[in-house]
Parts: C-alpha cells; structure tokens; sequence
C-alpha cells in the first residue's frame, strides 16, 4: 500500500487558526497583567479531557470579561505615566515664563504662545516681531526675557488677536520657530491657573497609579493561575494538531516517526500495547539515521548542574562524546586552585547554598550555584593544603600548609597548573583520537595520533633540557619530533607545511594557558595579605577592620566571578576543541505544557 503523509482537514485548519488566535489573546492579557507568584489553579485537572471547542468558548467568555478591564487600566495607567514625564518639562517651562506675562490679559479675545530662541538669533526675533505687527495691523505684543541661567536662551511671550492665530502659526512654522504648546486640558486659560493645575496634577499622579496598581494585582490574584491554564491547554491542542503532518498513512495501518530514549523504550511499549493492543509494532531506525537523531543528557545527579554550561556552548553531536562529566571532575577543581581559602570558601559557599534556596525554581541559576558550590568545597580542601584563611589570617591562627605555601613558592605553584594543563591537554587529544577510531576517520585519526607524539617528544626536550632525564635521551627526543611533525604535516594536506608547525606551536600555547590558575590564585593571595597587612598599619582597631572587610569583600566577588569565567576558557577554549563535536539538535519531547506548573 502507498504510504502518505496526514492531511488537515478543514474543520482542523479552522480549528488550529481559533486556537492560535485565542492563545495569542490569553498571552497579551498575561503580560499586561503584573506578574505575581500564585499556586497553580485547583481545577485545571477537570478540564484537560475537555474538547477543544469546549475550552475555547470557556476561554473566549473570560477574555470578554477580563480583557475590556485589563485594557481600560493599561491605559489609564501609560496615560498616567506620560503625563508624569512630560508635565515636568511644561511646569519648568511655565514657571520661567510666567513672569514675563502681563497680568491682565483678556484670554477671550487674545492668545498667548510663548517661543525660545537662541540668543544669537536675537536679530530674527526683532524681524519675526516686525513681521507679526504687520499681520496683526499693530494689535501685538511680544515680550522677551531670558530663559537660562546662563542667559545663553531668550524667551519670547506672543500676544495677539486669536483671529490671527493660523496667520501666526504659518509665519512661526517657516521660521522655524518652536512654541511651548500646553496639552489640551491646560490651554485656553492664563498661564497662572495652568502652573497651579499641572502642578496639582503632578502631585495626584503617584496616588492614581498606587491604585491602579492595587487593581491590576487583583485582577491578578483572580485570573492568572486559570489564563496560564488556558495558555497551556491551548498550546497543547495545537502541538496537537501540529504534529498530524508528522504521521503516515496507509489504508490499513497508520505510522508514526519520532524518538524516544533508549531507556524508556520498553516504557513506550508496555504504555502503548496496553492502550492499543497486539497490533503496534515497533520498529527500530535503519542504520544511518542515528546521526538524524536529537540530543538529551543523561548523567548522573551530581553531574546535572554542569549540563547548562555545556549547553550554553552548543549541544554535543548525537553518539559523540558528551563532555559534562569531564567538566564536572576539573572546572572545581580549577576553581578551587584559584580561589585556594578556607574562608573565602566557606562564604562562597554560604552564598551559593542561599542562592540555590533562593532561585530553586530557576534552573540555570539553581545550577550555577551547585556548580559553584562544588568549586567552594575544592577551595575549602585547596585551602589547608596551602595554609590560607583569609590570607595570611591563618598563619597568625596557627594555620600551617599541608602541602606548601602558594604564595612563597611561585615556582611549585606554576609547574603544578603547567603539569594539569599538560594532562588536561593530553585527555583531550587521547579522546579526539577515540574519536577518530569510532568514527573510522583515517585524517583525524593520523591528525590526533601525530600530535601526541609530538607533544611527548616535547615534553622529552623539556625534562632532557631541564637535567631531569640524561642528554642521551635528546636524539631520540628529537627524531621522535621530526616523526610527529612530518605526520602531522601529511595529515593536514596541501597547506600542512604551514599549519603543522602553527598546529604544534598553539598547542603548547594551550598548555601555557593554564598559567593563568596560579596568576588568578597569586592575585588573590596578594590582594589578601594587602588587606590583612592595611588592617594592621592603621591605627584604630575598627578603622582596619572595616579596610580589611572591604578588600576581603573585593577579593570574595573577585574570586566567584573571575575563576569561573576562567575555568569555563580553558574547556571551552584549550580543552574541548581536541575532540568536541558539536551540532546536535536538543531532545523536545511530546507532552504537556510544563508551564502548567510553573504559576508565577
């Protein structure tokens, strides 16, 4: 039988276009109204076996009753909000003038506009004069003052026959000339009554806001736990009816293409034989169309919190290596080489264990702060291997280096971070060379293998150079070099002659790279003993304190930020690009809206 994809019937089309026209309504309500943390609705359960034409005339009716009222206090309110910051700028400018206004003035037969102008410009004031004399056959007046402090602006008050009032305004229109034009409510009346209206309205404002506040919060309390209700239904009758373009049919069996993880197949299953019967029959993906399928992490929970920070890179390619674990064993320990306290550890923990209780409900931020939880651990531990307690605070405690004193020993200090960096570079080759093996990738494979030699045959050059192995070892070293280098050269063809030695040499800028673990750890060695030592060269107690605090306080913001953002470089940058393939297309499940449960 000829297999074809499901059509949509017109009843369906239509039905589609009335779901996405009402969620599409129900969504710019929800963002007029202020967003309030509410417990889901008690009765979303009773409607989610209703028919969608059923949920949509419910829906329809609470949008004729909500949404007249939410539209008359949005208004009201950016009415509101433009009055207060325009009458300002009026009530200035009118305070300035006022004083060049003649007190009498009948208003009934005379209009009142006032213009500035630069004081340069003072000849084209004195011809603009002449010129409204002259259509005004004389019955004018036109006052000057200035306007700023600095008397670099003149005003200019016009009074003149309101039967003159287009002549004026062409002849001020092609000059060029600004008017100061009151809003409507406050025209036509003197100038006096009109500063004392707008500042009265300027003092109501605030109040008339406060209580379109409290309205809107209401409407709130009252309707936005059942429009997200609705939002979500909505949305998952039309994920519904979008999907049916997806199936197959034929005209004895009907087929449906997606994917599922492996580990709930059995799941799908045992769900679907028990709905539908015998009759279903799963069949598995021919060979080649995994690499068409859709990515989902599946790590253990202490690994979890490292998944957004992958993510915020790009999602790995399906069956590549995923590289969470690998950054869930060294990004805390990086951190903890940086930060390297127990004090600094400790509150950084505290904070990230608040942050987490805090921001429970937000997934990047609660795992942010795992992550950084873990790091202040690693600082903890770094910190009595190396004696520090807010500096050099520790030593004066009694506190000594189980392993040595970091800020003494640069040297130990450096060779440890180029040895980590070393390994870390290493690893990752060794996994773009498993890489290349599982993918049967001859070009990657002779890429990878030739770069290891020739960074062993480096590391032998350095230890022979450095007297930890005997010069006997330096002919092999560099044979085992030239090796490398030629293969490396061969593998990355035409163009390999230039790039094989570049190739080499960013490699070892890589493993230099991770230098910058003892300069971020050094920096915030230094900048703590500049705090303790302050504190101590200050002669009053709470005055040193409050020194010591501060920079203590710098050095803890410093130490969140700058060795997270560091250690994020050296895998995303120095470490990754050895074997991470990226490219993969995240796993979207078909289910309910999860906003359902998320009423805030």
């Amino acid at each position: 039988m000829f297999q074809q994809r499901m059509t949509l019937s017109d009843e369906a089309i239509n039905l589609r276009e009335r779901l996405a026209y009402t969620v599409t309504r129900v969504e710019a309500v929800l963002a007029a109204l202020p967003p309030v943390k509410l417990r889901p609705w008690s009765e979303y359960e009773t409607y989610t076996a209703r028919p969608p034409e059923e949920i949509l005339e419910i829906v329809t009716a609470d949008l004729a009753e909500l949404a007249p009222q939410v539209q008359t206090l949005t208004s009201q309110r950016d009415q509101l909000e433009e009055q207060l910051g325009s009458l300002p700028r009026y009530e200035t400018t009118l305070r300035r003038l006022l004083p060049l206004v003649p007190a009498l003035i009948d208003l009934e037969d005379y209009m009142v506009t006032a213009i500035w102008v630069e004081r340069r410009y003072y000849e084209a004031l004195s011809a603009i004069t002449r010129q409204l004399e002259e259509l005004t056959e004389g019955l004018c007046e036109v006052i000057v003052g200035e306007m700023d402090q600095d008397a670099e602006r003149l005003a200019a008050v016009l009074i003149f026959p309101k039967t003159h009032t287009e002549t004026v305004n062409e002849l001020l229109g092609r000059e060029n000339i600004t008017q100061a034009r009151l809003p409507a409510e406050f025209a036509n009346q003197p100038l006096a009554q009109a500063l004392s209206q707008i500042r009265q309205r300027l003092q109501a404002i605030p109040g008339q806001l406060a209580e379109i506040k409290t309205q809107q919060e209401a409407l709130t309390r009252r309707w936005r736990p059942r429009l997200l209700t609705w939002q979500a239904l909505l949305q998952d009758h039309l994920a519904q009816i979008d999907v049916c373009p997806n199936f197959g049919q034929t005209d004895y069996t009907f087929v449906i293409e997606g994917w599922v993880p492996e580990h709930q197949l059995g799941k799908l299953e045992t769900a679907l034989t028990h709905e539908v019967g015998n009759e279903v029959v799963l069949i598995s993906p021919p060979p080649g169309d995994e690499e068409q399928a859709p990515v989902m992490f599946d790590n253990p929970r202490l690994v979890r919190p490292f998944e957004p920070l992958v993510g915020l890179l790009a999602l790995p390619k399906y069956a590549a290596i995923d590289p969470t674990p690998l950054m869930a064993i060294f990004m805390p320990i990086f951190f903890g080489l940086m930060v390297g306290d127990i004090g600094y550890g400790a509150i950084i923990l505290a904070l990230m264990i608040y942050l987490r209780r805090r921001y429970g409900t937000r997934p990047t931020l609660r795992s942010l702060a795992e992550v950084l939880m873990i790091g202040s651990a690693w600082s903890i531990l770094f910190g009595f291997l190396f004696g520090e307690f807010f500096g050099t605070l520790g030593e004066t405690m009694g506190l000594r280096p189980l392993w040595f004193d970091r800020g003494h020993r640069v040297q130990a200090l450096f060779l440890l971070t180029l040895g980590i960096g070393a390994g870390h570079i290493v690893l990752g080759l060794g996994l773009g060379l498993w890489e290349a093996i599982r993918q049967h990738s001859r070009h990657n494979l002779l890429e990878k293998a030739a770069t290891l030699v020739s960074l062993a045959a480096l590391f032998l050059l350095v230890a022979i150079l450095t007297d930890y192995l005997p010069h006997t070892y330096l002919t092999p070293a560099v044979g085992l070099l030239l090796v490398g280098l030629a293969i490396l050269i061969y593998s990355l063809g035409s163009m390999g002659f230039f790039l094989g030695p570049l190739e080499l040499v960013s490699l070892v800028g890589n493993i230099l790279s991770y230098l910058r673990i003892a300069a971020i750890g050094l920096a915030s060695v230094y900048l703590a003993m500049v705090a303790n030592a302050l504190a101590g060269f200050v002669g009053n107690i709470l005055v040193g304190l409050i020194i010591a605090v501060l920079f203590h306080a710098l050095n803890i913001v410093l130490g969140a930020f700058s060795p997270t953002i560091q250690s994020l470089r050296l895998h995303y940058v120095e470490f990754f690009s050895k074997f991470y393939q990226s490219g993969g297309e995240p796993f979207r499940p078909f289910q309910r809206s999860i906003s359902l449960t998320e009423h805030q």
